[in-house]
């Protein structure tokens, strides 16, 4: 079984997640065939990433990606060890094809994948904030301080706007990385009346 987005309201069961293999030259390998036990002749398909260790005659993978039952596949390939199939998926500690699955395909039908720019600069501000906290944590506060103001001015427009266009407060909750309640309580003063309604939509 592989990664489902268990949010029914989502919609999204057609879109199960998994891992697989990638060879020297970029391509997915071929199933591998298997005979299946108690049935002289009959065969069974296995596509398992685990599976092209180069052993038994088998293809060799270099790498693993991101995939989706609707074909869709992650751009990025990740480093893969045939000896520890947590690390090498990256569901335990969302990384790896798991992260890129969730991130950049699942993220997307919901509309809240962000703008590579956009990630990029996070990432590099969150960066040097890390690296100013430890070195000079007066310089990270003053940055902290621009971020919350920021984060108070904006924050109010984009929830508003998301309502405006008919997201649910699960969604603008999960967009933000807590509950609908915690969406609602947070915006609904900023809202015209007939947009607040309960946190149950």
């Amino acid at each position: 079984m592989g990664w489902v987005h268990d949010v029914p309201e989502d919609n999204l069961y057609d879109h199960e997640g998994y891992t697989v293999a990638v060879m020297a030259d970029g391509s997915e390998p071929e199933p591998l065939r298997f005979p299946v036990k108690g049935r002289e002749g009959i065969t069974t398909k296995n596509s398992g990433w685990w599976l092209y260790n180069g052993t038994e005659g088998r293809p060799l993978a270099v790498a693993v990606r991101g995939a989706c039952e609707c074909g869709w596949r992650s751009v990025d390939t990740f480093p893969l060890d045939f000896d520890d199939e947590e690390s090498t998926e990256g569901w335990e500690d969302g990384t790896g094809p798991f992260a890129a699955w969730e991130s950049a395909h699942i993220a997307s039908l919901l509309g809240t994948v962000m703008p590579t720019e956009l990630r990029e600069a996070l990432a590099t501000v969150a960066a040097q904030m890390r690296e100013h906290a430890r070195l000079r944590p007066l310089v990270a506060l003053a940055a902290i301080g621009q971020l919350e103001k920021l984060i108070g001015d904006l924050a109010p427009t984009a929830g508003a706007g998301a309502r405006k266009d008919g997201k649910t407060w699960d969604a603008i909750g999960r967009a933000l990385g807590t509950t609908r309640q915690a969406a609602f309580q947070r915006f609904k003063r900023f809202l015209d009346p007939e947009l607040v309604s309960s946190p149950q939509d």
